[in-house]
């Protein structure tokens, strides 16, 4: 993480890290804890960032140490499909609000995420699901834990969130579709947790 660089690019285009917290619907310690090291900065994340900042994707993902130059470039155009997708509290409905408030999902580090296929459909999970996500237990998972995760192929120059149930030292699918049976393992480099699925809520 090229905090430096970052904080450049603020000055450059004269927003606060308050700026880019509120484009984020997070908290300022958000944009801190991801400046320090201290939280990775997500795909998603990222794509704030480049629009706040006004700067190509691939480079916010290379300052980031996200991905090299070359991943970089091949990832911007768009990212490959997620399994789920995450929601900006400023994005949430008034039903939306108060479902994610009872998970506590108002906090710093919950965010609310949405499912997008049936990568855990044996597992109960079913596309257009709720589910919250705590980022602050992406280090303290353990097995048989739903948890989200960042998984970046170098051949492909692809990255794209999975929806996964951990099993150490791999990250497993639930359902019956033959490309989703190759276990993932969890190398926190091309594959990397980023969160721990702890509540569901479905319309």
């Amino acid at each position: 993480m090229d905090d430096k660089w970052f904080k450049k690019q603020q000055k450059r285009v004269g927003v606060t890290a308050e700026d880019i917290a509120e484009e984020l619907g997070r908290d300022r310690s958000v944009v801190s804890r991801i400046y320090v090291g201290r939280q990775r900065m997500s795909l998603d994340q990222a794509r704030v960032f480049s629009k706040v900042l006004d700067t190509p994707l691939d480079v916010i993902l290379e300052k980031a140490g996200i991905a090299d130059p070359e991943i970089g470039r091949q990832v911007s155009p768009g990212f490959a499909d997620n399994d789920a997708v995450q929601f900006m509290p400023k994005d949430y409905s008034e039903n939306m609000r108060a479902a994610a408030h009872a998970f506590g999902a108002d906090r710093p580090g919950v965010d609310v995420w949405q499912v997008k296929n049936d990568s855990l459909v044996l597992n109960g999970y079913l596309p257009g699901d709720f589910i919250v996500v705590d980022t602050h237990a992406a280090n303290r998972c353990g097995a048989g834990d739903i948890v989200i995760a960042q998984q970046y192929n170098g051949k492909t120059g692809q990255a794209n969130t999975i929806l996964r149930r951990y099993e150490p030292p791999v990250l497993i699918a639930a359902n019956n579709n033959p490309k989703d049976q190759r276990v993932l393992f969890h190398d926190g480099t091309n594959v990397l947790i980023t969160g721990r699925v702890f509540a569901s809520w479905r319309r």
